[in-house]
């Protein structure tokens, strides 16, 4: 990167148009195949993560080490974008410095300012366009291979001895009487633990912007986990109960210090818990509004909130509740 700020920068000091035509071709070749054919290959044959046995996570150097290259790529679309900006708009400072002056009092004659304009729009969208569908498959090869197979694990352990279908009573009855459980904060404790393990030596050794695709990539993929879990409980009215607060602190987990894409992809899993967990008045209210409605569309409303699942889905998950 400081190679083609300082080509570019003599480049375009000259003011020769013909310099700038023949350099910039050159430099975005440089980078689109050199220097990305280089992270590549290195992510191919020397870092790709897979694991040494059938079933196993792979080894964590190359883990690592294909980590720093997904850093690589983002940090150097970052390089390019700055560097072509800077170009386009020079801040205001030491006027009449080849730094600083626009691309018009460097170019003076006809068209030329426009044509390198062009040139150096031409060369980000270039390299950006290669690096981030190098970055997209890395970062799918990064879920897939290590971030994927240990979700599973992670909700059986969070869930391990927990049965909704039980009064509070026949919980606690049914756990180690000696470790002196708290149940109303068990499974959120048990999940955190857990998906710390993973996902915070994500965070130290990603860039801001990877880690925060990576972690969206993860809770939308966590969601469908969980709500394929609701879909085949049956809960007792108090471990409906149990189960929104096990939700809610799960959601929370997952989206502390993300965006808020990261929670809104448990949407669909939040309402199942409110759903199993309403008051049987609150309940019949909500249907008696519904039967109400001249539209019955797929999105219905409650006192201005739209709900993100269907009626029928309502219903069927308000079944699952025993009294």
């Amino acid at each position: 990167m400081y190679i083609v700020n300082t080509v570019l920068q003599r480049s375009l000091s000259t003011s020769q148009r013909d310099v700038i035509a023949s350099v910039i071709p050159t430099i975005s070749r440089v980078l689109g195949s050199d220097f990305i054919g280089m992270i590549q290959r290195k992510m191919r044959d020397e870092s790709y993560p897979k694991p040494l046995v059938s079933g196993g996570f792979p080894p964590e150097d190359k883990i690592i080490a294909f980590i720093l290259l997904i850093n690589s790529l983002d940090v150097a679309n970052d390089y390019i974008t700055r560097i072509i900006t800077s170009r386009l708009s020079p801040p205001a400072v030491t006027a009449g410095s080849p730094q600083t002056q626009t691309l018009k009092e460097l170019f003076p004659f006809d068209h030329d300012a426009v044509f390198v304009s062009t040139s150096l729009q031409n060369l980000q969208t270039a390299f950006a366009g290669k690096s981030q569908e190098l970055l997209s498959e890395a970062l799918n090869v990064m879920y897939n291979n290590v971030l994927k197979p240990r979700l599973r694990p992670i909700l059986v352990e969070t869930f391990r001895d927990i049965d909704y279908a039980l009064s509070n009573n026949e919980l606690e009855a049914s756990l180690d009487p000696d470790a002196e459980i708290d149940t109303s904060t068990l499974v959120p404790q048990r999940f955190q633990h857990t998906w710390e393990q993973m996902i915070i030596p994500l965070r130290r050794l990603m860039t801001t912007k990877t880690f925060n695709v990576t972690l969206e990539q993860i809770a939308k993929a966590l969601a469908k986990m969980l709500e394929k879990r609701i879909w085949s409980w049956k809960f007792h009215v108090e471990g409906a109960g149990r189960l929104e607060r096990d939700l809610s602190g799960i959601v929370g987990v997952v989206g502390r210090g993300g965006k808020w894409e990261v929670r809104e992809a448990f949407a669909r899993v939040s309402e199942m818990g409110v759903l199993v967990s309403m008051e049987s008045e609150e309940w019949e209210m909500l249907v008696e509004e519904e039967e109400e409605e001249e539209v019955d569309g797929p999105v219905g409303e409650e006192e201005g909130v739209k709900w993100v699942l269907s009626k029928d889905e309502r219903r069927k998950v308000r079944a699952l509740v025993r009294g």
